[in-house]
């Protein structure tokens, strides 16, 4: 393949100097051969330099391709924490919600009770009262009627 490019453009150089009107100067005409003779060493370069620009370009295309299964992976991953911490956050707001709940009846409990304890309370104090006035009440009524009694005999 390369014979057949070198040869192409030995054709196609001296087509164009064919073509074109000679001038007076030799020197321009030899220059435009030994142009022609080192063209095929440029094409040589430009192969050189074009195949390790393919490589280059092969290799960043690697490089992309590792770099996106390593994103596609790390998204899966960051996918899957995403949905575990979705399913504990879900069980967190259970758990908060039963949580809640118990400290609710405990509250709950807690007034009762209070409620209960001043309600026996007063219930204890008004029997307490009561027999006490009960006692207080038996001793006025006797002291009352012995009072009468003193008094009707006095008379």
């Amino acid at each position: 393949m390369k014979r057949n490019v070198g040869r192409v453009l030995l054709a196609a150089a001296v087509i164009m100097m064919l073509v074109q009107p000679l001038s007076a100067v030799h020197a321009g005409f030899f220059d435009r051969v030994k142009d022609i003779y080192k063209l095929p060493e440029q094409v040589e370069i430009i192969e050189k330099e074009y195949e390790s620009t393919k490589q280059q370009l092969q290799e960043q295309v690697k490089k992309f391709d590792e770099q996106k299964d390593k994103l596609t992976e790390t998204i899966a991953r960051s996918k899957e924490m995403e949905e575990r911490l979705l399913a504990q956050n879900k069980q967190l707001l259970e758990q908060n919600e039963a949580l809640q709940r118990a400290i609710q009846s405990a509250e709950q409990d807690k007034l009762d009770k209070e409620a209960r304890n001043r309600k026996l309370f007063w219930m204890g104090a008004t029997a307490v009262a009561l027999i006490a006035g009960y006692f207080v009440s038996g001793r006025l009524i006797r002291v009352a009627v012995w009072k009468r009694q003193k008094r009707s005999l006095r008379k």
